[in-house]
């Protein structure tokens, strides 16, 4: 006589998601310090219609020829071809590692490269080419971030629900005659505006700028 055994299928656990971002959160707040992120638009937020090309530097023969901006420092796209340069400017706590000064030599030539990591919130998407502006006035290049997610079930995790400290990138410092400097704010109105501080996360609405989700719907995955 057989016997028919019941299934278990493990349900996820949304209280194990909710206690490990709580830590990572917590710490990024006690130990890190303020930093203004800026996500630039990209070629799929083109794609879904979110964004159009810039007109100062996208209409050009070049521009349409090779499918990117005529000008690396554009005012109004900061070199994106995008119109408005970025999708979003916001303040989120940050954990940085220390670097070292160094030099290489390039086919460009001496150059002085400062690489660090970084370890920030997970409820925004970045991507490589996005920049991190410091309460230094460093403004760094962010490159190849990275996503961890926790599974606690069977299913496909999500960042937006799923998401622990999908953040962790690599971050080059830029020259001073980058196109970041020119995206705002000023670095002196920088230095001031990431100083704030307060017996709780200061307030930064003020400031930020929102043109579409932080997590596009395309990228939730």
């Amino acid at each position: 006589m057989s016997t028919v055994r019941g299934r278990y299928v493990r349900d996820q656990q949304a209280w194990a998601v909710d206690q490990e971002r709580l830590r990572h959160e917590q710490a990024l707040w006690m130990l890190g310090e303020n930093v203004l992120f800026c996500l630039l638009w990209t070629a799929r937020d083109h794609d879904q219609g979110l964004v159009g090309l810039c007109s100062v530097c996208a209409s050009d023969r070049i521009a349409q020829a090779y499918g990117q901006s005529s000008r690396n420092k554009c005012p109004s796209c900061f070199g994106t071809r995008f119109e408005g340069g970025y999708r979003a400017l916001i303040v989120r706590p940050a954990v940085f590692t220390d670097a070292d000064d160094s030099q290489s030599f390039t086919a460009r030539g001496t150059v002085a490269p400062q690489e660090i990591h970084l370890e920030t919130t997970s409820d925004f998407r970045a991507h490589s080419g996005d920049f991190a502006m410091r309460g230094t006035g460093e403004r760094l290049q962010l490159r190849i971030p990275q996503r961890t997610t926790l599974r606690t079930g069977f299913g496909t995790p999500h960042q937006s629900e799923d998401g622990t400290a999908y953040n962790l990138a690599r971050a080059a410092v830029e020259d001073s005659t980058s196109v970041a400097y020119l995206i705002p704010p000023a670095t002196e109105t920088l230095i001031t505006i990431l100083s704030r501080s307060g017996p709780t996360p200061p307030s930064f609405g003020d400031v930020e700028v929102l043109r579409a989700p932080l997590i596009p719907l395309h990228e939730r995955d």
